[in-house]
């Protein structure tokens, strides 16, 4: 009741509120609590906006780097949002193929494709059916077997190295097929991907065969950042110096020695980042507790070298994975003519993330460093001890990313953590549980 009372309270005052760092978080709150009757400003580091930072053009096409598309069971927030300002979608098939890596040649030993009645995926070469198909479908039926299992037993608090120990799961299928969507899903280290949680991946692995086709967002990431920003200021390429709460207010510094004071302040930065601004007195606590979220970095090589494609044309897929026999090396790579209608026609152009293999410094359009939060079970612990102190009725500064919520580090965590900080200061939800507006997929260069 006292929270309820503290939320009505603030739902019934027009608030000044900063947010700091323009990414999807950021937006995401900026735009449900600019909806919600405040102002907002937000603030950005970068030149321009965070979240569409690396998006180019390239031929007269839309490259969005990273990539984006959605599964409608996964991204539901997300998607719901994108709904609710009105930006349509499109279906797309995320055909695959992985190849083995030799030394002197690659060799395709699976590619993909779904049936036209109930779109399920569907092994559809040769090779892949004579040398595998047993070894595939029998890890298929494993991998059901351990996943009913696991949602029936209590103890889903494990993480997918334990789950990946506790069942019998054929390895060309596991390692060869399975890992490498979760590498796409998650771009994180495979090192480090066996200490997440096991539950929100084996959800997504659940998904995976419902049949249903991902989405993508007409006219790309930044379609989606412009809606989000509508009528909201942006305060662009200038660093915050400075937070620190002044009596009631909060008082925000940035490297253009701008001085302006809010009633609330949302960071939606990297915790990283958080000791170049945070008053360290005052937030000595807050800091102490998120410098335990840890971060990696990949790069992210966007070009024209096809070289990390199958060697024949025909198998070439959306998704691209290469990875040798004993699967300690491995990448990925999206084909992106394939999905975006924009680039239909043109040179055929590519996004790898954390190359193993050489790629032709003079093909390069662009190399993307991304930063991704470190998903294990001490970060769980972290996002509650968090939101905890979110609940305090004297907080001003709030914090929110895909770091700070549980489940995958992707869009539709950083809008979720959105979700929670708008709840908290009393801000509606109107768009939860809007069906995606999907039009007809355009043309695409399969």
């Amino acid at each position: 009741m006292g929270h309820n009372f503290i939320k009505f309270q603030i739902w019934n005052r027009r608030l000044d509120i900063a947010v700091i760092g323009s990414g999807m978080a950021g937006l995401a709150a900026a735009r449900i609590l600019k909806d919600a009757g405040h102002n907002i400003t937000i603030f950005e580091a970068l030149p321009g906006r965070g979240m569409d930072s690396h998006s180019t053009e390239f031929e007269g096409g839309i490259i969005d780097a990273p990539l984006r598309v959605m599964n409608p069971h996964l991204w539901k927030n997300t998607l719901s949002l994108a709904a609710h300002l009105g930006i349509p979608t499109f279906p797309v098939r995320t055909y695959m193929a992985c190849s083995w890596l030799f030394e002197d040649k690659t060799e395709t030993w699976l590619t993909t494709s779904r049936t036209r009645i109930g779109n399920i995926p569907i092994i559809n070469n040769r090779k892949g059916i004579q040398q595998y198909g047993w070894r595939l479908v029998k890890g298929m039926l494993q991998l059901k077997t351990a996943l009913s299992k696991f949602f029936k037993s209590k103890d889903q608090d494990i993480t997918l190295a334990e789950f990946i120990n506790r069942n019998d799961i054929e390895e060309v299928f596991w390692h060869g097929a399975v890992m490498p969507v979760l590498y796409t899903i998650c771009t994180c280290n495979p090192k480090t991907i066996g200490d997440w949680p096991a539950k929100p991946l084996l959800i997504f692995l659940r998904q995976l065969t419902d049949g249903d086709a991902l989405l993508r967002i007409q006219g790309g990431t930044s379609a989606l950042v412009t809606k989000l920003i509508e009528n909201i200021e942006v305060v662009s390429g200038s660093a915050i110096t400075k937070v620190q709460e002044q009596g009631e207010k909060v008082l925000v510094e940035n490297t253009q020695a701008q001085q302006m004071l809010f009633d609330r302040v949302v960071v939606a930065t990297p915790t990283t980042k958080i000791e170049e601004f945070l008053e360290p007195t005052q937030f000595a606590e807050d800091i102490a507790l998120l410098k335990q979220f840890k971060f990696e970095q990949g790069e992210l090589v966007i070009h024209t070298d096809s070289s990390v494609m199958p060697p024949k044309r025909k198998d070439w897929s959306v998704l691209s994975y290469m990875m040798d026999r004993k699967f300690t090396r491995q990448q990925f790579t999206v084909w992106l003519n394939s999905i975006e209608p924009s680039l239909v026609g043109k040179t055929p152009v590519f996004q790898t993330w954390r190359p193993v293999t050489d790629i032709d410094p003079k093909k390069v359009i662009s190399t993307v460093t991304l930063t991704r939060a470190v998903v294990d079970s001490k970060t769980v612990a972290l996002n509650k001890q968090l939101q905890q102190r979110h609940m305090s009725a004297a907080r001003k500064v709030f914090f929110c990313g895909s770091w700070s919520c549980d489940g995958l580090p992707i869009l539709e965590s950083a809008v979720t953590s959105a979700m929670h900080i708008a709840e908290i200061l009393g801000a509606p939800l109107p768009f939860v549980g809007l069906k995606p507006k999907v039009e007809v997929a355009p043309q695409l260069g399969y």
